[in-house]
């Protein structure tokens, strides 16, 4: 009889806690707010007291639920998007062979200092594998047409990841290419082009690089340590203070002006 009343007063305080807390706001429309009142207290299951959490097994259910939601439709989006890319792709490459200027195919997006020239964003972090792999499939196509390119890596410069998606109106991950300020396509849409010898003719135009070696500065990294700050972004002052270095980007490196 002890255990059984302490456990109906341990309910009933929980009871009461929630009537103080509880503050359900309905749609977003109305923003109504429920009174206590309307609550149906019966909907809720008496918590396990030993389990260490208060939450409603029903509340859990439904977060759940909204979160599954939400990520079967980004699914569907990317999926629906995907498919418009490729059907897209498709008719440019039926076409390219008919046109003397094929680039007249492709959307005109071009990137700072992109006409005339080859523009590859890319990234060299591995957290995503197919994304590291697919860029380094793309570079090693471009290497083999002996074309001279921009290489932008997103993940080591901040300016080149906002040039990206404001010229693709998005969180667009690369690998992406553009050529003469025209938008090639990403992996999967250039990979395609090249095995069907599309790119030759893409290329048409484009200087060579006649260099097999890599740049003598940056060792082909395209970026150097920042000697004003040794790499560390940070400076540090008479008073002690640390300030930000003016003089690099967000990770102590500059462009390598000879690239």
């Amino acid at each position: 009889m002890g255990t059984e009343k302490k456990q109906s007063q341990n309910r009933v305080n929980f009871l009461r806690n929630q009537k103080n807390q509880l503050e359900i706001v309905s749609d977003n429309d109305s923003n109504r707010k429920i009174h206590w009142s309307e609550i149906d207290v019966l909907s809720f299951r008496r918590p396990e007291l030993n389990s260490g959490s208060l939450f409603d097994p029903n509340l859990l259910a439904a977060e759940q639920a909204a979160k599954e939601h939400v990520r079967m439709t980004e699914e569907l989006r990317r999926a629906r998007v995907e498919a418009e890319e490729s059907q897209k792709c498709c008719s440019i490459e039926e076409n390219i062979d008919n046109f003397d200027d094929p680039m007249v195919l492709f959307e005109e997006k071009c990137p700072p200092d992109g006409y005339g020239n080859v523009i590859f964003y890319t990234t060299t972090l591995m957290v995503i594998r197919k994304t590291f792999d697919d860029c380094n499939k793309i570079r090693f196509r471009l290497q083999s047409f002996k074309v001279v390119y921009i290489e932008r890596d997103i993940s080591m410069h901040k300016e080149f990841k906002d040039e990206l998606w404001s010229k693709l109106d998005g969180k667009i991950v690369p690998p992406r290419l553009f050529v003469k300020g025209r938008y090639i396509g990403g992996g999967e849409e250039v990979l395609t082009l090249h095995e069907q010898g599309k790119l030759k003719k893409i290329f048409e135009g484009i200087s060579l690089d006649r260099f097999n070696a890599p740049c003598e500065a940056c060792g082909g990294i395209r970026f150097i340590v920042c000697f004003n700050c040794n790499g560390s972004h940070k400076l540090h002052a008479e008073n002690r203070e640390i300030n930000q270095c003016t003089q690099c980007n967000e990770n102590g490196l500059n462009i390598c002006p000879y690239c």
